[in-house]
């Protein structure tokens, strides 16, 4: 675990500043300067020295001080005269500024006023101190100073990880500044920023972040926004958002105040290197150690030149380096960071201090992994009893410890204990972190593998089967609100929850019928969820809805799914024991609305409708078959690390039938299979191959031969593949009687089960066929040559003449077609279609695969060249990215025709199937698509299309009309090589077209 800049050092606001617990308070009268007089003190001061003064006060006397900094920033400690500890202020922290602050003598006697330069600063300098004014105290005076002594006594709860302590007297000094200064004041601007501090660690996210939030726009009001204190408060904002999982935007804000703190003050003081460490966290959260490590040791460099070694800010740094070399399994050097990281923490907070339970928990974690159980719970057990007595039994913190303790019960065979402990540590995060809360998701996993371990499937399967249902909720939530970044990002990471799911069935329990049912759900509920998500759902909807009636409920939709979402993931235990109740009332809500929405709307009825394995089993016809295909790692609960847990990667197969539960197998080692595929796509590509069958054969005979008896005697096979199998036409396999399963198959293609879902709503298309063919490319001033590089600004794009015959005989065939060609067929006007019936699109294809890794969505990296494509600058105006085509009004077109190259191609990601064309036409509304797996002469697309939409007009189904021209075809002389007539292939809904005469 990494310690982050929040109590590991100091906790800046603007106003007071709170650093490490300070040495005992001792007083030398012979260096003791008295301030009496207006006049100012002149002195320097070097780095390491302190100057005392005192100030005598009468009782209920106030004082008003000034330190005019002269190149060095300061820090003032002041206590009264029985040695409480009043505050230490520093509220300007740049070098040339002035520190204000007033005294308040509720005891009269002696003030002592301390100055110093402020820690992790690397130079002295020169100062003034004056007493600005005297006076009478007034009662405002008194609170004040009642707010100073809560701020101070919460600076060192923080430390000690008192952290609910901390927060009851911030909150009681906010409510008294409020009250004497107002919302708006710099002052109560630097306690709420201290407050927030306290609230993250409760935690509180939410409220934390609303603290943050204001006390940030106050700041910046008074200061400007590139002014150093603001800035340093964003820094420590972007560390809650990034806890949040907000990372965009924590990156954005932090980027922003580091470049404020680093123009205002330099690199070499402590808020630049907090800022960087947290910025070394947002790094390793994102899978980035290299540069994690870098701005880890940038970070060490600066507090060894600026001396700030015996601090707990640098005890940080060693412990993150610490686990920098954990992850790498350099435990050696690990074990060493985290000793010095415990020995300076040692130095400053005692063997017990708070920040040591962290270096303790890592050290018990290096243990575990060299399999020293007994010395690994001693560590657990030594900083579990550091947390409780700080923070209680019921905190987060503590959470962590019975995690990685249950781990070591577990581990040495202990269920009972693991159990036990893993419940608790459930009980503790469901009551501090919510039922949703990722840390909620991984105890209920870990208590499903430890039932596992011990043999007890049902109880594992029960537990499987409600973390299961956790992260689908996360997912909801999760997909339904944040950036398209923060969505890619989540839903990327649920694969080795899909595993330990797939491999409970397959590994565990291959013959128990409720978890084959699980595991088939989830990867109906789960396959292209990321590709969905980059979807905005509400904006498509209100696409498709007229009424204004509609389009409020959708608002209002939106607004309730979006406050679902922040009460589901915020951690408040001050309203945790309601947030069942409000959840509940939320999702009724939600659930009232969708109701009322898919009575209205048959888009919206398509999206919102719950996916379960009887709803898509029911849409299945008797005579058809679905094959859900996916890549999963094996994974071995009792195995003790996730490193050692999961093996190398194997196909499995789900089969569902309409009237037979699903039935799931282990295909074997996808290695095996991906190499079988790449060799029959090496042959499919090429018509003079001679070794066609035989690879075809052999693929087969991994894939199709052992789910034989599950498909039964199904003619129909909907297949969802995954991995390297989308890019393989399944009609090309050969049979054990030597036949194409062409000849024994009707095949349709889905990227997930639940596509069938959408595919029997009903829908209406608003105009008749549209055909685009012959796009004027344009010439290049220079012509570029054909690439397949990372920008399509290199590509040439050559003229396509013969589209225009395929373009004239659709319009033969289907009379009412409008046909766009030449310079007419531009992306303008394809994306102005309004639900045509069918859509024919004859241009050229692209994909620039992961050689674009600027481009993070993957659906910018595939598309389709209209008119004007090649001319320069053209790009926004000529170019169609599958992003913008899953915009296309396409909700009524029952068939979307890619007579171009490669349109089946994109990113290949497992489990979510081809990033590219192929999802995005399914996205826009089209119930079918026709496209290719590789390029084709122009000759034989012509024949197959003529002969696929002669099919069509004579009144066979959108499948069947493309299988009856891929037999005629194969039936032909030389035509039989799969080259000439299995490179179209068919996704979607395979029935006959509506009124096609």
């Amino acid at each position: 675990m990494m310690i982050s800049a929040g109590i590991c050092a100091a906790i800046v606001a603007g106003g007071l500043v709170f650093a490490s617990p300070d040495a005992a308070w001792t007083s030398d009268p012979s260096d003791v300067v008295h301030l009496d007089a207006e006049e100012p003190i002149e002195r320097l001061v070097s780095r390491g020295e302190e100057h005392r003064y005192a100030i005598a006060l009468r009782a209920s006397e106030c004082a008003h001080l000034v330190i005019t900094q002269r190149g060095v920033d300061l820090v003032v400690s002041t206590r009264d005269p029985n040695g409480r500890r009043i505050g230490e202020f520093q509220d300007d922290i740049r070098r040339t500024g002035e520190e204000q602050f007033d005294l308040v003598s509720d005891t009269p006697g002696s003030y002592d006023v301390r100055v110093k330069v402020a820690p992790g600063v690397a130079d002295g300098g020169a100062y003034a101190i004056r007493v600005a004014w005297r006076r009478p105290a007034t009662d405002a005076d008194v609170a004040l100073q009642e707010s100073r002594y809560l701020r101070a006594a919460a600076d060192q709860r923080l430390v000690d990880g008192r952290f609910s302590e901390a927060r009851t007297d911030l909150e009681r000094a906010l409510e008294i500044v409020r009250r004497e200064r107002g919302d708006d004041h710099v002052e109560t601007a630097a306690v709420e920023s201290e407050l927030a501090e306290a609230y993250r660690h409760v935690p509180n996210d939410r409220r934390s972040q609303q603290l943050f939030e204001h006390a940030i726009a106050v700041m910046e009001h008074a200061f400007g926004p590139s002014d150093p204190r603001p800035a340093v408060v964003r820094s420590r904002a972007a560390l809650l958002l990034q806890n949040m999982g907000d990372r965009a935007k924590a990156e954005s804000q932090l980027h922003d105040a580091i470049d404020a703190i680093e123009r205002s003050l330099g690199t070499d003081n402590r808020w630049y290197v907090n800022a960087l460490m947290t910025l070394a966290k947002l790094q390793s959260d994102g899978g980035d150690a290299e540069a994690e490590e870098g701005i880890d040791r940038r970070a060490m460099a600066i507090e060894e030149r600026i001396g700030d070694v015996r601090s707990l800010t640098y005890g940080a740094l060693l412990n993150n380096l610490g686990e920098v070399y954990r992850r790498r399994s350099d435990y050696a050097r690990a074990e060493a960071m985290y000793r010095r990281a415990i020995e300076v923490g040692a130095a400053i907070v005692g063997e017990d201090g708070y920040p040591l339970a962290t270096p303790l928990q890592n050290l018990g974690i290096i243990a575990r992994e060299r399999k020293n159980y007994t010395s690994a719970l001693e560590y657990y057990q030594h900083a579990l009893s550091i947390r409780e007595r700080a923070v209680g039994s019921e905190h987060p913190d503590v959470a962590q410890l019975l995690v990685n303790i249950a781990n070591i019960y577990r581990a040495t065979g202990d269920t009972t204990d693991a159990l036990a402990t893993q419940f608790r540590a459930l009980d503790v995060w469901e009551h501090s972190a919510g039922p949703y809360r990722e840390a909620t998701l991984l105890t209920v996993g870990n208590i499903a593998r430890t039932y596992a371990a011990a043999g007890s499937i049902e109880s594992a399967i029960a537990y499987q089967r409600r973390a299961d249902a956790i992260l689908e909720k996360e997912i909801e939530l999760n997909v339904a609100i944040g950036s398209e970044r923060q969505k890619l990002l989540f839903v990327s990471g649920v694969a080795e929850r899909t595993d330990r799911t797939i491999s409970l069935h397959l590994q565990s329990a291959p013959d128990n019928p409720a978890a084959a049912a699980l595991a088939a759900l989830v990867l109906l509920q789960r396959k292209g969820r990321v590709q969905d998500a980059m979807i905005d759902t509400f904006a498509a909807g209100r696409r498709h809805v007229v009424d204004p009636r509609d389009i409020d409920l959708l608002d209002r939709l939106k607004a309730t799914t979006a406050e679902l979402a922040r009460v589901a993931v915020t951690a408040d235990p001050r309203t945790l024991a309601a947030q069942p109740q409000v959840i509940a009332q939320l999702e009724a809500r939600k659930e009232r609305l969708e109701a009322e929405l898919s009575a209205h709307s048959a888009v919206l009825r398509a999206e919102m409708q719950p996916v379960s394995v009887d709803t898509v089993r029911a849409q299945l016809p008797s005579d058809a078959a679905l094959i859900e295909f996916a890549i999963f790692r094996p994974f071995d609960p009792r195995a003790e690390r996730n490193a050692e847990a999961y093996g190398p990667p194997h196909y499995a197969a789900y089969v569902l039938r309409r009237q037979s539960p699903p039935r799931g197998f282990d295909l074997g080692p996808s290695a095996a299979i991906d190499e079988a595929v790449d060799a029959l796509r090496g042959a499919l590509r090429d018509p003079q191959r001679a070794d066609v069958k035989a690879r075809a054969r052999l693929l087969d005979e991994r894939v199709m031969q052992p789910l034989r008896a599950a498909v039964g005697d199904a003619t129909r096979l909907v297949v969802s593949p995954d991995g390297e199998l989308n890019l393989v036409p399944f009609e090309a396999m050969v049979d054990e009687r030597n036949r194409f399963l062409v000849e024994r198959y009707a095949v349709s293609y889905v990227t997930s089960g639940r596509d069938l879902l959408r595919m029997h709503v009903a829908r209406e298309s608003h105009s008749g066929p549209v055909v685009f063919a012959d796009p004027l490319f344009g010439e290049p001033v220079r012509r570029r040559g054909v690439t397949t590089g990372a920008d399509v600004s290199s590509m040439y794009f050559a003229p396509l003449p013969a589209t225009a015959s395929e373009a004239r005989t659709i319009k033969a065939l289907f009379p009412d077609a409008t046909i766009f060609s030449g310079a007419r067929a531009t992306k303008a006007t394809l994306q102005r279609v309004d639900a045509p019936r069918m859509l024919h699109i004859a241009a050229h294809g692209f994909s620039l695969g992961d050689a674009s890794a600027r481009l993070v969505n993957p659906l910018l990296r595939s598309g389709l060249a209209l008119a004007g494509a090649n001319l320069s600058n053209a790009q926004d105006s000529a170019i169609l990215t599958a992003l913008e085509a899953s915009g296309l009004n396409l909700w009524g077109t029952k068939l979307v025709t890619l007579s171009a190259c490669d349109t089946g191609l994109g990113d290949v990601r497992n489990g979510e199937g081809v990033y590219g064309l192929r999802r995005a036409f399914v996205l826009a509304g089209t119930e079918t698509l026709v496209m290719t797996l590789w390029p084709v002469g122009d000759a034989i697309a012509r024949e197959t299309m003529v002969s696929y939409y002669t099919e069509l007009r004579a009144g066979l189904g959108r499948g069947d009309a493309l299988r009856q021209s891929k037999l005629a075809m194969l039936a032909k002389p030389g035509r039989s090589h799969p080259y000439y007539w299995a490179g179209f292939i068919q996704s979607g809904e395979w029935a006959k077209l509506e009124s096609a005469g």
